[in-house]
């Protein structure tokens, strides 16, 4: 079971999360959509499911970008309130959705993507690190997060934060 679905609103109630110089850390508000969607079309190359069965099989009904998106769109629309956005000089450079399972007492980081130009800068440290707190806040007692083994980036960046690999799984696909 995942969370409340409310749609959080563009009034200015966001909570701001963290703020230094120009970056500013917050909840997600609905104005962030498509901004978060652009972010997510041109920050997955290479590190995407759906991108590798499209290299071996073609498109399946539309572009891996779009079921990308359509996982990102999840979350936002399921979870909102759990969705936290980078912020610099005012435009959304980068993003983190979030689930909470309370029947588990788990978080799961269910996508984390910063702008390429802003990469290097800590950012995605800075919305993963207050992404647990709300996850933490939410009664996680711990959180999960999963990557492609090709996506080296990630797969330091989580283990270099202290999350421990607990196991491995090999995605199949057949035409039938």
């Amino acid at each position: 079971m995942l969370s409340n679905t409310s749609e959080p609103n563009d009034r200015g109630e966001d909570t701001v999360l963290f703020e230094h110089d120009n970056l500013v850390i917050r909840k997600y508000r609905s104005s962030d959509k498509k901004k978060i969607l652009r972010i997510t079309e041109s920050s997955f190359e290479g590190v995407s499911l759906d991108q590798n069965i499209q290299e071996k099989y073609g498109i399946i009904g539309k572009a891996w970008r779009e079921h990308k998106k359509d996982a990102v769109l999840y979350d936002l629309r399921k979870n909102p309130h759990l969705t936290v956005v980078a912020t610099c000089n005012g435009a959304v450079v980068g993003f983190i959705c979030c689930r909470y399972y309370p029947t588990r007492s788990i978080g799961h980081i269910a996508n984390l993507a910063v702008k390429r130009e802003f990469q290097g800068q800590k950012i995605g440290k800075k919305l993963l690190d207050l992404s647990l707190k709300l996850l933490k806040d939410q009664g996680a007692k711990h959180v999960k997060i999963e990557t492609l083994e090709q996506n080296d980036r990630a797969v330091n960046f989580y283990s270099n934060d202290g999350f421990q690999e607990v196991g491995r799984q090999i995605f199949y696909f057949k035409e039938i």
